[in-house]
């Protein structure tokens, strides 16, 4: 079960523990002009529920600095927490709820049932990875390996980088030149696979 609450408290200690010029105003956009402390974290797969986001977003944090610490890679607090709960900062106003038939299901006169389900509804059609990062420059400045970790978290799922051009060949690039970069699409992979299996109860 989420906590809306408890998450979005967790998160806002995270983020004001990182002293970067901008985190309050960033901090108040999340509040007032997006929906991520209640948003899915995807529509039908994981954490498809009412506060997903931010579960999964502490879930990656927390998975990030496992595997910071367990590979010593001494990568900086601040720049795990700000790629770890950021990553998915495009997911923001970007699902609805909506309704569909359920094909699986009938009822005793032989009819369908109508669900409940998320689609997806892109306010501001910019990508993923990359659309993240236009979002949280606006408000707080990024180093070239937070940049970089939260445009290519998605790894080989993200289309484009099948293809030499525009962004097969900097991909590559990206992950041998910063650890981040791995270590970001690792947790967030892990963070999924646990959030499909498992009851993650504690978070960071």
């Amino acid at each position: 079960m989420v906590n809306i609450k408890e998450n979005w408290d967790k998160i806002v200690l995270e983020l004001t523990s990182v002293k970067r010029d901008g985190m309050t105003k960033l901090i108040d956009y999340l509040v007032k002009q997006t929906d991520f402390r209640t948003a899915p974290a995807s529509t039908k797969y994981h954490l498809n529920t009412m506060g997903g986001l931010t579960q999964h977003s502490l879930n990656v944090l927390r998975f990030g600095r496992l595997v910071n610490k367990e590979l010593a890679l001494d990568i900086q607090d601040e720049s795990l927490i700000i790629t770890g709960l950021l990553h998915d900062l495009c997911k923001t106003n970007y699902y609805v709820e909506g309704e569909e038939w359920d094909k699986e299901w009938k009822d005793k006169t032989n009819q369908w049932r109508k669900k409940k389900v998320w689609k997806v509804e892109d306010t501001l059609p910019l990508g993923h990875g990359e659309k993240s990062v236009i979002l949280i420059v606006q408000f707080i400045p990024l180093l070239a390996d937070e940049m970089t970790a939260i445009r290519y978290h998605m790894g080989f799922a993200d289309a484009g980088m099948h293809f030499n051009y525009p962004s097969g060949f900097s991909y590559r690039e990206a992950m041998d030149k910063y650890s981040l970069v791995k270590l970001l699409m690792v947790a967030d992979q892990l963070a999924e696979l646990a959030e499909s299996y498992a009851d993650l109860k504690k978070t960071v």
